[in-house]
């Protein structure tokens, strides 16, 4: 590696790009200094998160584990939308939106609008398509240590974190963190039931784990750690929304890596459970917990390298971990002013408020954190009216979802970390220069990156 002896410190760095102030000094005073890149290179393996998100002992979210209950899955829209959504409109206008969207995609399709035409059906049909299914005992399948003739593997906890790591980013998951079950805080964010509310999620004394379809889940007690992944959704397909390329990619590769990553687990001697898709536990809450990113307006988490367009999703272990620490990252206080999110949403499911509230928009939200609760009836709603929302507008258009390709996305993020003055400004610059939403015309003349996503952030090659 070339040697650039540079000995610029973050502070430095602020003025350099005109942007040094009070605020900036003294976020910028306890900043590490390095002399070359080749130090930089040096004062960490592995993972590594951005410079500016600051590791801290608890969330950016305030979280109020007292009054905080287990929630169920069932309980969410996706479990109970048609019930909610009656709430908020009756049958008939229902009816009247799905006809109406009805009728203009037909006109879309006729006409051979951009979005509508064969090649992005035919993309759209297959590029998210199931590759095998999930399953709470995929496990069962795998080789254990014993019939590969070997003892189970048995490391530290931080020797444990990589070998976990390599092995799913090997597959392709983004980046991954761990949390530790613990009964009067983080075991609180297990779903108490799963999808439907049909089955329960119990932690027993018992030594293996056991299915009853319909009824029950059972974790050995001894499965003590939360291992949460950030897989994959292209921001290029996001940007496409509300056009049928705007697929949701994540759901099918968790699928294919979730029954890799268990039968791995089986081969170590260990368990990786989980329910699949949006079962075994909040997702945002455990991605927030383990480090992974930071709660936003949309009430959604916003990752430091990839912005909110990502799926999350969980695997229960008892493989030896570590506790990994939630991070700040200046996410939650640049929603204060941004509210560009709300703006996209013309049904209003997302809070202009400029603060979080303790207080709930509906059953589908979980209490006893502070929040930007969104209103999901209204976003259900809004999804179902004509050229509206695919999923997720919203998150397309946040500042947030950018590759980190262009080196003054990181600036911007750096500062909007350090120091707030400057979040209004970086919003109407976010405006002026165009980001958003796409022509889907367009996606067919780029080249997308492996697996649609920039899969290399992170990590040293």
């Amino acid at each position: 590696m070339k040697q650039y002896h540079s000995t610029m410190s973050r502070r430095d760095f602020m003025k350099a790009i005109g942007v040094a102030g009070a605020g900036i000094a003294a976020a910028g005073a306890a900043a590490p200094v390095f002399h070359d890149l080749d130090e930089m290179a040096a004062a960490g393996s592995g993972y590594r998160r951005p410079w500016w998100a600051k590791t801290t002992e608890t969330p950016t979210t305030e979280i109020d584990w007292q009054n905080m209950k287990k929630f169920s899955e069932g309980n969410t829209m996706r479990g109970k939308g048609t019930e909610y959504l009656l709430t908020y409109i009756d049958k008939a206008e229902q009816d009247r939106r799905a006809a109406a969207k009805t009728e203009a995609v037909k006109a879309h399709k006729a006409a051979k609008d951009p979005g509508y035409t064969a090649r992005d059906y035919a993309f759209s049909g297959n590029a998210s398509r199931g590759l095998t299914s999930n399953g709470f005992e995929n496990w069962k399948t795998a080789s254990t240590p014993e019939k590969l003739g070997l003892p189970k593997w048995e490391g530290t906890p931080e020797e444990n974190a990589s070998v976990v790591r390599s092995f799913l980013r090997f597959n392709g998951m983004l980046s991954i963190g761990f949390t530790r079950l613990e009964t009067d805080t983080t075991m609180k964010l297990m779903y108490e039931y799963g999808p439907n509310n049909k089955e329960k999620y119990t932690f027993a004394d018992v030594d293996a784990p056991s299915y009853v379809s319909g009824k029950e889940q059972v974790y050995p007690n001894k499965c003590k750690w939360v291992i949460t992944v950030v897989n994959q959704e292209s921001q290029e397909l996001w940007k496409r929304n509300p056009y049928p390329l705007q697929v949701q990619i994540r759901y099918p590769r968790a699928q294919w890596i979730q029954e890799q990553f268990q039968g791995f687990m089986t081969s170590l001697g260990y368990y990786a459970l989980s329910e699949g898709g949006n079962g075994t536990g909040i997702a945002p809450a455990f991605g927030v917990m383990s480090g992974l990113g930071e709660m936003g307006r949309m009430n959604r988490m916003i990752t430091p390298e990839w912005g909110p367009t990502v799926g999350i999703f969980r695997y229960v272990t008892d493989l030896p971990l570590p506790d990994d620490k939630p991070i700040d990252a200046g996410f939650l206080e640049f929603c204060k002013t941004c509210k560009k999110c709300a703006e996209a949403c013309i049904e209003g499911a997302h809070s202009f408020d400029k603060e979080p509230s303790w207080e709930v928009s509906g059953p589908w939200n979980n209490p006893g954190h502070k929040a930007w609760f969104e209103d999901s009836r209204k976003c259900r709603a809004y999804q179902s009216l004509p050229d509206s929302c695919n999923a997720g507008t919203c998150l397309a258009v946040c500042t947030f979802t950018k590759y980190e390709k262009a080196g003054i996305h990181n600036v911007v993020k750096s500062v909007a970390s350090t120091t707030p003055m400057f979040n209004a400004f970086f919003r109407q610059m976010d405006d002026f220069m165009g980001y958003g939403l796409k022509d889907p015309a367009s996606f067919w003349d780029i080249c997308p990156p492996i697996y649609g996503v920039e899969n290399t952030v992170g990590y040293d090659y």
